[in-house]
């Protein structure tokens, strides 16, 4: 008897109800209560999108590091990709910042109630947040630059060490910004 689905079909669906979920976790932001819904809406969903696309980018080095044919173009097209997200990412963070950093808003609340969020989690959150763009940018250059010789060249294996840390850097920004976001409403 023929199976009804296959795996891809599955591991398909699966990414799909994932992805849907964790969309549905900045569409809630728009509920509650916040003085800069549209800018946290826009930084929410760009950041949960990149995050689901650098998953994908993390995935396609695997046909990659296996020197198989074209998985250096389909990289580079989802790299890219992820890095204009990153970069719009970075944008409504910076809008949202502002309100951040305005007298009697959630800079000096976090200080004065918790000052470890703001000391460790924010200003580390800040910065590890802005290392995918160069990461992602300089794994992108290496493939177009080493295109036609990746694997003799030993570049391959930098670019997957290079995209796997733009995608914990991205991880590490997503879970800080929710776990601040969940602390003190922007």
């Amino acid at each position: 008897m023929k199976q009804m689905f296959t795996s891809r079909d599955l591991a398909v669906t699966q990414a799909v109800v994932a992805a849907l979920f964790f969309l549905m976790i900045p569409v809630f932001y728009l509920l509650g209560v916040s003085s800069n819904k549209l800018a946290g809406f826009l930084h929410g969903i760009g950041s949960t999108l990149t995050v689901i696309l650098a998953c994908r980018v993390l995935h396609l080095l695997y046909p990659l590091l296996r020197g198989q044919k074209g998985a250096a173009k389909k990289l580079a097209l989802a790299l890219w990709l992820t890095n204009g997200l990153v970069l719009l990412t970075i944008i409504f963070g910076n809008w949202l910042y502002i309100g951040y950093r305005a007298p009697d808003a959630v800079q000096q609340w976090l200080i004065y109630n918790v000052p470890v969020a703001h000391t460790v989690v924010m200003e580390f959150k800040e910065f590890v947040s802005l290392f995918p763009l160069p990461l992602g940018v300089a794994a992108g250059v290496l493939l177009h630059r080493f295109r036609d010789n990746l694997q003799e060249s030993g570049v391959a294996s930098v670019v997957a060490l290079l995209v796997t840390l733009f995608w914990i850097c991205l991880l590490i920004g997503l879970v800080a910004g929710y776990g601040l976001s969940k602390l003190k409403m922007v």
